[in-house]
């Protein structure tokens, strides 16, 4: 295998590595982190640069081996296949040819998936963040629900003995109210009967004398 196409079977397993590593399940909190550097990093920023480069070089070797099986092909169809030596060199130039179509298509399609699935993670991870502030913010609104709650219990309970005290109150004024009353009328019978003791006096003062 000449060197290009070993960079391009060192891209493919590089990118046969990440792929399983990004699917891997990993806990939140390490896949959210390792994903944050990955996205935010500069030097990431610039291998991810440098690889778009080197895609395109994988794009023209891939036309390039694409060609290559056409031509051998044509060969073959033109060429006088009872020769063994022609025969067989046609097959290994066949085989060098699909091989290296393959490895560079194979390196273009997995480079794309690699590439979707990347942001799909990210996405996903955004959205479980959001889900995460959403329910610390329910959870909140329902703490504070409760409490509001609680204090309204509190607040009729205490309006409610409020109400006991008042009632307790105007209890006690109309019983102060009917004592006042009762006190009242024993001092006008008092007061009649003391004078009608006076008349009586005068009666018998008047009789004895």
């Amino acid at each position: 295998m000449s060197l290009p196409y070993t960079m391009v079977f060192t891209v493919l397993m590089a990118e046969m590595i990440t792929f399983i590593f990004l699917i891997l399940p990993l806990p939140f909190k390490w896949r959210r982190g390792m994903l944050n550097f990955l996205a935010g990093s500069r030097i990431v920023g610039n291998i991810q640069h440098a690889m778009k480069v080197l895609f395109v070089f994988v794009f023209i070797l891939f036309i390039d081996s694409l060609n290559r099986v056409i031509r051998v092909e044509e060969i073959s169809l033109e060429s006088d296949r009872h020769i063994p030596h022609v025969e067989n060199n046609i097959a290994a130039k066949r085989f060098y040819a699909q091989r290296n179509m393959y490895l560079t298509g194979f390196t273009l399609f997995l480079s794309l998936i690699l590439n979707r699935t990347f942001v799909m993670i990210v996405d996903l991870l955004k959205s479980e963040e959001k889900m995460e502030i959403v329910k610390k913010q329910a959870a909140q609104q329902s703490k504070e629900y409760e409490r509001i709650v609680e204090s309204e219990k509190k607040l009729k309970k205490e309006l409610k003995d409020l109400q006991e005290i008042a009632s307790s109150h105007e209890s006690t004024k109309q019983d102060l109210e009917n004592l006042k009353k009762q006190a009242s009328q024993q001092q006008e019978e008092y007061l009649r009967l003391a004078d009608e003791n006076t008349a009586l006096d005068k009666k018998l003062k008047a009789l004895n004398s």
